[in-house]
């Protein structure tokens, strides 16, 4: 299971994010009282903690690749 991070991180380069509407969207960080991008505001994000577009762990090895060729 990837990370709260992970998840936000996601999100900004998943070409297939999708942000929940406006209303059902009540997420936001305590600290910035900011709302933010993160699979858990997508609609292909499940109850159960999955994308059901099955995308977490492709874009996942995409980050990890990227930051692989920038070493």
């Amino acid at each position: 299971m990837a990370s709260k991070e992970q998840l936000r991180k996601i999100a900004i380069y998943c070409d297939s994010y999708n942000q929940k509407e406006e209303n059902a969207l009540n997420i936001s960080s305590n600290v910035y009282e900011e709302k933010y991008e993160s699979c858990e505001n997508c609609t292909h994000f499940t109850r159960d903690g999955k994308c059901d577009v099955d995308l977490i762990d492709k874009v996942l090895s995409s980050l990890a690749m990227e930051l692989d060729l920038k070493r």
